[in-house]
């Protein structure tokens, strides 16, 4: 259930926006979904981010590690933040805000290591807090090293303007922030091979009233969701599928994933929440009774489970036969289907 919604002001993109990338950090999770269902059970995590900013011309101005984003502090405020998210007074999803002004109050009451999108939290908050930190030192900073560069000259060693360059050259901005993170619990689900793959997009957005359209002033900072996506990937079943007389006769191993997609802090994202194991366990038992002679019919199949048995709003289907055809890895069908779509039917 969400609360009452709230104007809310994203800044545009600068027109100089760089990024410092994180890849594959290994997080063990002191608690996460696991397969067994097991609460409070440690599980391996891999993280990635991008947190990307405006911007790196003043470091790479002046050649200058401290007008940076100090990306080996983000990687060990991360370990810190995620070893101990469940000893924090303030929950991760406290602030964060739908694109729409709306707050998901469900997720104050989920503990934290059994919703994926706190964990994304926690990681989006650390980064957008650095960057916040890092252009409050930037600024106490510049003064200093705009007073040791001295006066610009040209080839006659005549002094110049420093003015073009100091526009071209300013320090980090904190208006704008943006953090994309990839999460995968490859051990979540006992059906899926691959696990749970979730992403999120999150920028910072100001709160204010409806009559006050800029940035200060009321405003009152806050990171918004822009998007998420969950993906389970690798739910293997065996099962009758094809046309030729050889494909009636055994069972085949085929490959499923279901995709969801859509914007951050919506109530889709906790149907997929709530539902995705449940689901991935009824997709693979059910989709091994079945009998199809086409791809598209079982993915179709697969689509009505998820929405119209599990209630969510949309999701996109793949589904690959990796043993069809000798000199390829595997060929099938993506569809993507909503819920409309079987109520029409």
């Amino acid at each position: 259930m969400a609360e009452d919604r709230v104007n809310v002001h994203i800044p545009s993109h600068p027109a100089v926006l760089d990024s410092v990338r994180l890849r594959d950090i290994q997080l063990p999770l002191p608690a996460a979904p696991e397969a067994w269902h097991r609460p409070g059970k440690s599980q391996p995590c891999t993280a990635s981010l991008k947190l990307s900013y405006s911007s790196a011309v003043a470091a790479a101005n002046a050649d200058d590690v401290s007008l940076s984003l100090d990306y080996g502090k983000l990687y060990r405020r991360l370990e810190e933040d995620i070893h101990h998210k469940n000893k924090h007074d303030d929950h991760p999803g406290h602030r964060l805000i739908s694109v729409e002004g709306s707050r998901r109050n469900s997720m104050m009451q989920t503990e934290q290591g059994q919703d994926v999108r706190l964990t994304a939290a926690i990681v989006a908050n650390c980064g957008l807090g650095l960057l916040d930190e890092t252009a409050a030192g930037v600024r106490r900073m510049s003064h200093v090293h705009q007073y040791h560069q001295g006066p610009r000259r040209n080839s006659n060693s005549e002094p110049v303007s420093n003015s073009s360059s100091s526009s071209s050259g300013s320090p980090i901005d904190s208006v704008f922030g943006r953090c994309e993170v990839w999460l995968h619990l490859p051990k979540a689900l006992l059906r899926a091979e691959e696990g749970l793959k979730y992403r999120s997009v999150t920028v910072w957005g100001y709160r204010q009233p409806d009559d006050d359209a800029t940035v200060g002033g009321n405003s009152e900072r806050c990171p918004v969701v822009l998007e998420e996506e969950f993906c389970i990937d690798g739910i293997r079943c065996h099962c009758i599928l094809g046309v030729n007389s050889h494909e009636r006769v055994e069972k085949q191993a085929v490959i499923i994933s279901l995709e969801f997609k859509g914007p951050g802090q919506l109530a889709w994202g906790s149907t997929v929440v709530d539902t995705y194991q449940a689901m991935t366990r009824a997709v693979a038992e059910k989709v091994e009774t079945t009998s199809f002679q086409t791809v598209e019919a079982l993915a179709t199949f697969v689509a009505r489970i998820v929405t119209v048995d599990f209630a969510n709003e949309r999701v996109t289907v793949r589904v690959q036969k990796p043993s069809a055809l000798a000199f390829v890895g595997g060929s099938g069908v993506e569809i993507t289907r909503s819920q409309a779509f079987f109520e029409v039917l």
